[in-house]
């Protein structure tokens, strides 16, 4: 019987175990710091085993990946390295939903000389959005057409009519992987000129885009497109763009939060008897009576009208309450305002959208518009979409892997791997995740 080791049982997690205990009948070890939460993910399913294990105890370690089949890193990104060293050391093939890292693409040679495969960035945004480029290009290529003009959009949002807060997001995952996704420079190309967007600069550099029929977001430039502009054979004067989706208003609250100081983490404090009003004062460098919210305004060169202004009192940073946070960063401060305020209650529902369009020129110099749009939604009650659009890629890939259908070693993403996309999205199917796909004479 094959077995499976999880390591990491986070919000992600619990449709990959499910797929492949339930759909697959494999065997899974899942292993977490805190093996409460491993048990409560394996429940009492006798194909599931909860262990309890640090990455960063190497012997414990060896020991769960040695047991499985293959390995599932599902621990925060910068863990991973220690996996990848315990997969080389044990001959196991390693699966990641994270994007590359510098340390184990660092191991991407010796993985090969092992004979193993390293599989990253196959999730939901990274992930589905790969395979609906994929398809996309495939389906241009193949009608003897040149692209042009490449976009792919990605996001995890409160669905529609749960969108009921004045800050037009939820917390679906991590929290604080959306805050070092908020600080990571990207790049994108326009007309084959690269331009490059600093990380403190990102929210300052978003526009509107328009998805198929379900409504109008914001976008902001996600990551560097350098190394899938290679993956995917785009010609040098192309014009190429990844951007994360967001509610109108997100970019310029994200903007003020920044500029204000909150995303600063690096500086420990000791908030004891530290109320929130206090703790706003001195980020602008006041005192906590008279009108603190004019001092924030102008701090940030707003109207004491503006809307952000209502939202930061929304937030409760000008409560005359005691900080929750004994000690901490000034990113912990808000944060846990954040996750109070802004996290889904067990009935509402989130929602993913994962939207690709390429501007082609075809044979007689005409020109379309190809888009392929996938939008799905979590269930009341039940897993959230995006821990299904995360899980299920991952899940799948790991059953292909395992099924000896990908041979390759070394370190790769779907991008590199042309023969990945078609049996994942087949799959996908199956469970309501399907790209639509539209076609626009232009």
């Amino acid at each position: 019987m094959k077995k499976i080791t999880i390591i990491g049982a986070g919000m992600m997690t619990g449709p990959i175990a499910d797929y492949l205990m339930d759909n697959c009948n494999y065997q899974v070890i899942l292993a977490d710091r805190i093996v409460s939460k491993a048990q409560k993910i394996i429940g009492k399913r006798p194909m599931g085993k909860a262990v309890e294990l640090s990455v960063e105890d190497s012997t414990a370690l060896d020991k769960v990946v040695h047991e499985g089949d293959i390995v599932i890193s599902m621990v925060p990104k910068p863990f991973h390295i220690y996996v990848a060293r315990s997969c080389l050391r044990n001959r196991k093939n390693m699966l990641t939903t994270s994007y590359e890292t510098p340390g184990v693409l660092a191991l991407a040679d010796e993985a090969k000389e092992k004979g193993i495969l390293f599989l990253n960035e196959i999730g939901e945004d990274p992930g589905l959005d790969h395979f609906g480029t994929q398809m996309i290009l495939d389906d241009i290529k193949n009608d003897g057409g040149k692209v042009v003009e490449l976009n792919t959009y990605g996001c995890g949002l409160p669905a529609f009519e749960h969108n009921n807060n004045p800050m037009g997001y939820k917390f679906s995952w991590d929290p604080s992987t959306v805050f070092v996704a908020a600080q990571t420079a990207a790049a994108f190309y326009k007309k084959g000129k690269r331009i490059e967007v600093p990380g403190n600069q990102l929210f300052e550099h978003f526009r509107l885009v328009e998805v198929g029929d379900i409504g109008t977001f914001e976008t902001y430039p996600n990551k560097d497109c350098k190394k899938y502009k290679k993956h995917f054979s785009l010609d040098d004067e192309v014009s190429f763009y990844r951007g994360i989706l967001r509610y109108s208003g997100y970019c310029n609250n994200m903007r003020c939060l920044n500029e204000i100081g909150l995303f600063r983490s690096g500086e420990v404090k000791n908030f004891k008897g530290v109320t929130y009003r206090q703790f706003t004062a001195s980020l602008v460098g006041s005192r906590s009576n008279g009108s603190l919210q004019k001092k924030v305004a102008d701090n940030l060169k707003l109207d004491v009208n503006a809307d952000f202004i209502h939202r930061f009192k929304w937030l409760g940073f000008f409560d005359e309450k005691p900080i929750n946070v004994k000690n901490g960063t000034n990113l912990d401060v808000l944060l846990e305002r954040m996750l109070k305020k802004m996290s889904y209650k067990s009935h509402e529902k989130d929602m993913i959208i994962v939207h690709i369009e390429a501007v082609a020129e075809f044979p007689g110099k005409s020109m379309e518009r190809r888009t392929a749009t996938m939008h799905f939604e979590g269930i009341p009650y039940g897993a959230s979409a995006m821990s299904r659009a995360v899980g299920l890629p991952m899940a799948v890939g790991a059953r292909i892997v395992l099924e000896g259908k990908i041979e390759v070693t070394g370190a790769h993403i779907p991008p590199t791997l042309p023969g990945l996309y078609r049996p994942v999205l087949r799959e996908l199917d199956n469970f309501g995740f399907v790209f639509n796909k539209k076609t626009k004479k232009l």
